[in-house]
């Protein structure tokens, strides 16, 4: 019994580490793991006017709440997501939801993601990183594609839409 609690305690502490490190990570790469609030969710999903064969993109996409809300309407949601342990959690989520076929979570830095077939990318970024996304979606994003952010904006680009009483902002590239 001593030596299951020993192991247990041990996997515990080399998970927490795990916890640690890749929350350190996501300040570099993006942007911490914030869940968003429900309505939030809803809001930004309303925006995106999503259609059946749409192809959205979740950047750091957490534990999948945007991905699955999109996959109910008809869209196929791809998310990329750095902290290995959310992409696990995302994926048990997945078998029990009724849309799993159309969503794949992706254990990779966004920075090198491909975006060119999308119609919707969701991003919940910090400021300072928000220039150089920006750069990068011009580049890859075909015309007509939206960008959905939460809390933050990108500087000198219109914005398309938003809702300033829950920080929800839409750019059409």
């Amino acid at each position: 019994m001593i030596a299951l609690l020993y192991y247990l305690f041990i996997l515990f502490q080399i998970g927490f580490i795990l916890y640690l490190f890749y929350f350190s990570l996501s300040f570099i790469k993006g942007a911490p793991y914030v869940p968003s609030k429900k309505r939030t969710a809803e809001i930004m999903i309303n925006f995106a006017h999503i259609k059946p064969g749409m192809m959205v993109y979740d950047l750091g996409s957490g534990d999948g709440r945007l991905l699955f809300l999109a996959a109910k309407r008809g869209a196929t949601a791809i998310g990329y997501e750095i902290n290995p342990i959310l992409v696990i959690y995302s994926e048990i989520i997945k078998l029990f939801s009724g849309c799993r076929h159309n969503i794949k979570f992706i254990w990779k830095d966004f920075w090198k993601a491909n975006l060119e077939n999308a119609d919707i990318v969701f991003i919940y970024l910090l400021p300072w990183k928000m220039d150089r996304l920006k750069t990068i979606l011009l580049y890859q994003l075909k015309p007509g594609a939206l960008v959905i952010s939460n809390s933050f904006i990108f500087p000198k680009w219109k914005i398309y839409q938003q809702d300033t009483l829950n920080h929800i902002y839409v750019f059409r590239v």
